[in-house]
């Protein structure tokens, strides 16, 4: 998994994650986590590679009427259009959504579209640390296998949060439907709240309101909403929030389930899949590496 120009990794074997890397403060680039492959000698060993969610786009756009097989070669002629300049340099990559999203009134589909020199960049760290590529996947894909390996109810919103982002992503039995960007992170929530506790004044009795936390609340509403009116498929259940990388967002939690009208609770993946003999918890970066690990089967 890259966030943000960092590294991330988690080795999945069949008892679940044994080992992680974590990058430095400040890390950038390929030397550190390339250090630890050497370090742990793992090599031989199948990749899934998740993007980077700052290199890519996401397009939401009408299907043409060819096989799902066909659908990437299909829309390629778009990515100009869609990216609003030159096609160089560019890779797609489409594929379809279920046909009950707009209730069934057009056939859609998602087309991710970044640079080719970005995949290359991938593929020359794996060949140069003795890795099998074995796929390329992105964050909304990488969730979906997270969820697909828990019990969850039919409409989930998952929800990361970083230090000055976030995205929600929403799911439907089994299937990816919708992300959008989120203006604010934990850096900007937790600034907030000590605004808040700086307003305080003895004797009052109302606690102050976190303006940026109804933001917040605001926004993965208007989400939620957009999901079940617009797309016409019914009201969110469940919102899980990914644990952040660098940030306790416990009592958040608590204050956002009161703004909305949707149970909040974490995703954790601790008991399902954690096995390392550390404490060292499986936060958003290191949960979509496992995500996109889990894509992988193991016996081929």
């Amino acid at each position: 998994e890259q966030n943000n120009g960092q590294n991330w990794a988690v080795l999945r074997t069949p008892r679940g994650v044994e080992k992680s890397y974590i990058p430095a403060e400040g890390e950038q680039g390929f030397d550190g986590i390339a250090e630890w492959l050497k370090e742990e000698q793992l090599t031989e060993l199948p990749v899934i590679a998740c993007l980077d969610v700052e290199k890519y786009d996401l397009h939401l756009i009408e299907a043409p009427p060819v096989p799902e097989e066909e659908l990437s070669e299909a829309l390629s002629f778009r990515i100009a259009e869609l990216t609003g300049g030159s096609a160089e340099g560019k890779v797609l990559q489409a594929f379809p959504l279920p046909p009950d999203i707009y209730q069934g009134r057009m056939s859609m589909a998602y087309a991710a579209i970044t640079d080719h020199a970005y995949i290359k960049e991938l593929v020359t760290f794996c060949r140069n640390n003795s890795l099998r590529l074995k796929q390329i996947n992105i964050n909304e894909l990488s969730v979906l296998s997270l969820l697909s390996e828990m019990d969850s109810a039919n409409n989930v919103a998952v929800l990361r949060l970083e230090a000055h982002s976030g995205i929600v992503y929403i799911y439907r039995n089994g299937a990816f439907y919708f992300a959008r960007q989120i203006s604010l992170g934990t850096e900007d929530l937790d600034h907030a709240k000590e605004e808040a506790g700086a307003d305080e004044r003895p004797g009052l009795t109302m606690a102050p309101v976190n303006s940026r936390l109804d933001v917040l609340a605001l926004e993965l509403q208007r989400s939620m909403d957009y999901f079940e009116s617009q797309l016409g498929l019914g009201a969110v259940d469940q919102l899980w929030v990914m644990r952040p990388d660098f940030a306790d967002i416990t009592e958040t939690l608590l204050d956002l389930e009161e703004y909305l009208n949707t149970p909040v609770g974490v995703l954790s993946l601790e008991s399902h899949f954690n096995r390392q003999e550390d404490d060292r918890p499986l936060t958003a970066s290191l949960a979509m590496a496992l995500g996109g690990a889990l894509s992988y089967d193991l016996g081929s």
